[in-house]
């Protein structure tokens, strides 16, 4: 498992243009083991704390959320759903731009759909309004293990990194 983590997170972090996990997290670590047996704010914001993200608390009580600002500088909101009195059975990820005035709508509907064949992390697309988004879906309905959590959250931060590079510039707009 360590090893899985500790590659994982030098595979994603090597292939961008941005280091992403910061010199103290420690993928060895012992609470990385830990099943959280349902996502919740005080689940996840440890876990966002291990990583080096920033983060503010958004949303509602039936509906909470979180702004982050990952390691790299990248921003993203997490959105719990299914949530009960014992916590939320799910998370998503999702970092949106503001679409550029450069950035022509076929070119840029073709380079998500080249990041998406490229890589199955995360799904790009473009939202109702037009601008380009990027998500990821986890679920716990059995819990969740909080090291491959702290893994997922840095490899999505990683992918907001490369979506920017990839399909974003030159023409790059801040996530919002």
């Amino acid at each position: 498992m360590r090893a899985v983590c500790a590659a994982l997170i030098l595979v994603s972090a090597s292939a961008a243009s941005a280091q992403v996990a910061p010199s103290r997290f420690n993928p060895a670590a012992p609470e990385n083991r830990q099943v959280i047996p349902a996502f919740s704010y005080q689940t996840v914001e440890a876990v966002l704390t291990q990583i080096g993200a920033r983060f503010e608390r958004r949303g509602t009580a039936e509906r909470p959320a979180l702004t982050v600002t990952f390691p790299n500088n990248r921003r993203a909101a997490i959105l719990f759903g299914s949530c009960d009195r014992q916590g939320c059975k799910a998370i998503s990820i999702q970092a949106v731009w503001t679409r550029p005035d450069n950035l022509p709508a076929e070119r840029m509907a073709t380079g998500i759909q080249a990041f998406n064949q490229r890589y199955a992390f995360s799904r790009a697309f473009i939202t109702q309004d037009g601008r380009p988004a990027l998500q990821r879906y986890l679920t716990a309905d059995f819990g969740f293990i909080r090291g491959n959590l702290a893994v997922n959250l840095l490899v999505f931060a990683n992918q907001a990194e490369r979506f920017a590079v990839e399909v974003m510039r030159p023409a790059e707009a801040s996530p919002r």
